[in-house]
């Protein structure tokens, strides 16, 4: 499964108070990318004691943004603002503890502050906890507790945790194996941007399982999921498009998602990708071939986010 990791979010404005205006500036400052002036102008913030600068100075030097990374500064200023309650902050450093990043390994350390959260109702502590039960990471592993885990963060809406959810029931692990549940899950995760439960739930689509079998539905998920670079959904839309399922056939657009795929891909499916590729260019005039040069270099301008 894909392990959830809390990307920190940068926190300011209400909770700055009185520190109102310089903290405006570093929100404005980091909107910017100017990440060293936000820095500059949080770090006296944090230094007065202020949680919320705390926290982003924390995240600041653990996503290495206008400074160098430094998870044991990192751990410094969110061990601050744990101290004051700041939940973002529990779950932070939380991952820093359960990866041994800036501080030593300690799970029991990472549950403990992951529980902290989750007793405020976060869904990212949350859904960590579901991952290290599932796993057996600092605790027995239980199927069963993951997936409640899962159910209550996917509850609050976390995409990642409604992924791994999809996965509990597709597997029928802690819960009953239900392919209609699995593929409910996976939809309430692709429509916030999971790629992998948008590559599922084309799959499913595609075979008919917990869904009716429909291609163009197929062709519509693994879409979105190659515009986000996914290897294995990049080569399935160019299948679709080789063989006219869910849409007219597009040798042109097949040729060029099975050339990201062989570039995305590794190993033998890598392989197969750019075996596919040379066989659908071989079907091509010398038109097609052009029109799939002209999308190729469009797909790779716009980091395939807004190819098609």
């Amino acid at each position: 499964m894909l392990r959830p990791i809390l990307i920190a979010a940068f926190m300011l404005l209400a909770a700055m108070g009185a520190k109102a205006a310089p903290a405006d500036d570093a929100f404005e400052a980091y909107k910017k990318g100017d990440y060293a002036t936000a820095l500059k102008l949080l770090k006296p913030l944090a230094e007065q004691g202020n949680v919320t600068a705390e926290y982003n100075v924390g995240v600041m030097y653990n996503e290495a943004l206008g400074v160098k990374a430094d998870y044991a500064e990192a751990s410094k200023w969110f061990l601050k603002a744990v101290a004051k309650g700041n939940v973002y902050a529990q779950v932070d450093l939380a991952l820093l503890y359960e990866y041994g990043r800036g501080v030593k390994k300690d799970y029991n350390e990472a549950l403990r502050l992951f529980h902290l959260a989750a007793d405020k109702k976060n869904p990212s502590a949350e859904v960590n906890l579901g991952a290290m039960y599932e796993r057996g990471i600092g605790v027995t592993q239980d199927y069963k507790e993951a997936a409640r885990w899962y159910r209550l963060s996917s509850d609050h809406g976390n995409g990642n945790a409604q992924y791994s959810l999809g996965l509990m029931y597709a597997n029928g692990r802690g819960v009953p194996q239900d392919n209609k549940q699995a593929a409910l899950w996976y939809r309430k995760s692709g429509e916030q941007g999971n790629a992998s439960a948008q590559l599922n739930l084309g799959a499913m689509s595609y075979d008919g399982q917990g869904v009716p079998k429909d291609p163009k539905e197929a062709l519509k998920w693994f879409r979105m999921a190659a515009q986000q670079g996914n290897g294995r959904a990049q080569f399935n839309l160019a299948t679709l498009y080789t063989n006219g399922e869910g849409a007219p056939q597009n040798l042109a657009r097949a040729l060029v998602w099975f050339n990201a795929a062989a570039v995305t891909l590794t190993g033998d499916q890598s392989k197969i990708a750019d075996e596919n590729s040379k066989a659908v260019a071989a079907k091509m005039n010398r038109d097609q071939i052009l029109a799939a040069k002209v999308m190729a270099q469009k797909c790779k301008d716009g980091d395939f986010k807004d190819c098609e």
